[in-house]
């Protein structure tokens, strides 16, 4: 096999389609976490920023590897390009990969958290470690366990943002800012995690067939969407209000950016509410999924939209922080 070859069959079981979307989590956390752009970037620091990106991007393979290492035999059926991938590059030998990462990574944690002097980071890296590999291997499977499915979420959007957050801050975890933000964090998890309800909701028959009990099976198409409505609701409802407070304990003037927040908040809602509003219309289930096929290809920039207001946010303080614009409103 060439060298190509073997890139190309590693970035397919990985899933790196994916990585960049999640990297903006990571981004978020950065931005809202790091004191300027000087330390960020300074020669005592740049290098334990690199390495904690590397660990993420280790754990982040590792949880798509494990998913394929585990529903091979599924894959085949439906995602048979991932089938082949892992056929090609043999099932133990991906084994032996998780392995190899699942060590590089906590070996590396464990450096980054003595040399920073952060526990955080060692102890969000096995929890990480733990949800992303127990969601797809038994005895936990938290994939096919109904309501557990939702456990997925903190390994996607809660934990990267978080973990960079106490990468490259160095405020306690009781501080009032570092509060504000995990709440943003919750906010922005159980928000598009709504979305990803819809996204199951689109492999509803197959997941029936295959015995998968994941929360569309659980609760039916209709309800799932109207949980997928609520749920972005009261997680756009968190961040709005998390952001509101951070904007005020810095600078006043960061408020303008409230309007483009909501806005994206409103888009990221808008097409999933309509769907839930044609479910009344909808006398079949395979009629609802139909709509809902219909919106998917939309499904990449609904989480566009919803954290596009966000990562601006996130880089405009981080500016207003390097350059001392730090004129407190709200003193917490």
């Amino acid at each position: 096999m060439s060298i190509r070859s073997a890139v190309r069959i590693y970035t397919t079981v990985s899933r790196w389609e994916f990585l960049p979307a999640v990297l903006v989590g990571v981004m978020i956390g950065i931005f809202l976490g790091a004191e300027s752009f000087q330390y960020l970037f300074s020669r005592g620091f740049v290098l334990y920023l690199i390495e904690g990106i590397l660990i993420f991007i280790l754990l982040f393979n590792v949880g798509f590897m494990v998913n394929c290492w585990a529903d091979w035999q599924v894959d085949k059926l439906y995602k048979t390009r991932l089938y082949v991938a892992v056929k090609r590059m043999g099932r133990s030998t991906l084994g032996v990969l998780v392995i190899i990462h699942i060590a590089a990574a906590v070996l590396l944690a464990s450096h980054l958290t003595m040399a920073i002097g952060r526990i955080e980071i060692i102890i969000l890296v096995g929890i990480g470690t733990f949800l992303g590999v127990g969601y797809s291997v038994e005895p936990f499977r938290f994939k096919r366990r109904g309501v557990l499915h939702s456990i997925i979420a903190l390994p996607i959007f809660f934990i990267p943002g978080v973990y960079s957050y106490f990468l490259v801050g160095d405020l306690p975890l009781d501080a009032p800012y570092t509060i504000m933000f995990l709440f943003s964090a919750a906010g922005i998890t159980v928000g598009h995690y709504a979305l990803i309800l819809v996204s199951q909701a689109e492999d509803y028959p197959d997941d029936k067939k295959m015995g998968l009990y994941t929360p569309p099976v659980v609760w039916g198409l209709r309800k799932t969407l109207y949980i997928s409505v609520l749920s972005n609701l009261l997680g756009s409802s968190v961040v709005i209000i998390s952001l509101l407070l951070m904007f005020l304990t810095l600078n006043a003037w960061l408020m303008f950016l409230l309007p483009v927040i909501i806005a994206g908040r409103y888009l990221s809602m808008k097409d999933i509410y309509g769907l839930y509003k044609i479910s009344f219309d909808k006398s079949s289930n395979s009629a609802l999924l139909e709509e809902i096929r219909k919106k998917m290809p939309k499904y990449p920039i609904w989480h566009a939209y919803g954290l596009a207001g966000i990562t601006l946010s996130g880089l405009f303080i981080l500016v207003f922080k390097s350059l001392g614009w730090i004129v407190p409103v709200l003193n917490l």
